[in-house]
């Protein structure tokens, strides 16, 4: 559809991005890695449409990385874009999130620069860079941390169990710290330390900083237990890994 308004020279699928587009976004914190922009939730991460990104390169010289949202719904009368608003699917509104489009007015030509009002441009995108924190709060499910990774039903625990169940497993079904852990790779963040959550607690200008809430840090202690800090009052404990408390997640 793009391509019967803007002339498209050449397309790249998900594994080969960097062929259409800079292998490194610098930007004013830590450099991005095209060849990690691979899906929708990496470019725009407030939402994951579930689809994969594409590379193109335009006429002009423009590159571009783009993702598609396919639960937009498009109106066959006016044929704009549309968004289901009514639980009778009668009331509809305007919705500009068809696609996610990161592009560089610059093609192949440096900077290569996001965020800084230099060459590389976005509509709808929301990149995790390594300055950002992202608070989940208690949206976030448990995995399955049994005994030994032979017995994990989770397929994705099982075959990255010492990563997420970690040095002391909990050896429960119901993991909620390893769910946590997990939680913030898929954001292509990190579960922070209790050293650096509490490095955090203590930063006086973070203003988005929670003022209450138990964040589990990725420092274990002892079995089946790990680090938490309370925002409450800035006060480390620790507590058994099926608890549910909140995910703070920071860049790698």
């Amino acid at each position: 559809e793009l391509g019967k308004h803007i002339k498209i020279t050449r397309t790249c699928t998900s594994d080969k991005l960097t062929d259409c587009f800079a292998e490194t976004i610098t930007t004013d914190a830590d450099p991005i890695d095209t060849s990690k922009l691979k899906k929708s939730k990496n470019l725009y991460s407030t939402t994951d449409y579930g689809t994969e990104t594409i590379g193109v390169q335009f006429a002009d010289g423009v590159s571009a990385l783009i993702a598609y949202n396919k639960s937009i719904v498009n109106d066959p009368y006016s044929n704009e874009v549309v968004k289901v608003t009514g639980s009778d699917q009668k009331s509809v509104g305007l919705d500009t999130q068809a696609l996610s489009i990161l592009y560089d007015v610059s093609g192949a030509k440096t900077p290569n620069s996001y965020g800084t009002n230099k060459d590389i441009r976005g509509l709808n995108i929301a990149i995790k860079t390594g300055a950002d924190i992202v608070n989940l709060g208690t949206t976030y499910s448990a995995v399955d941390c049994s005994t030994t990774a032979s017995t994990s039903t989770d397929a994705t625990i099982k075959s990255n169990y010492d990563t997420y169940c970690g040095a002391y497993p909990s050896g429960r079904t119901s993991d909620f710290w390893a769910g946590a852990k997990k939680a913030c790779v898929d954001q292509g963040m990190k579960l922070p330390t209790k050293d650096e959550l509490l490095a955090l607690y203590n930063d006086p200008d973070w203003a988005e900083k929670p003022t209450s809430g138990r964040f589990w840090s990725s420092s274990e202690y002892g079995s089946g237990n790990a680090y938490y800090v309370n925002f409450d009052y800035g006060r480390v404990n620790s507590d058994i890994k099926d608890f549910r408390s909140s995910v703070m997640c920071i860049g790698n």
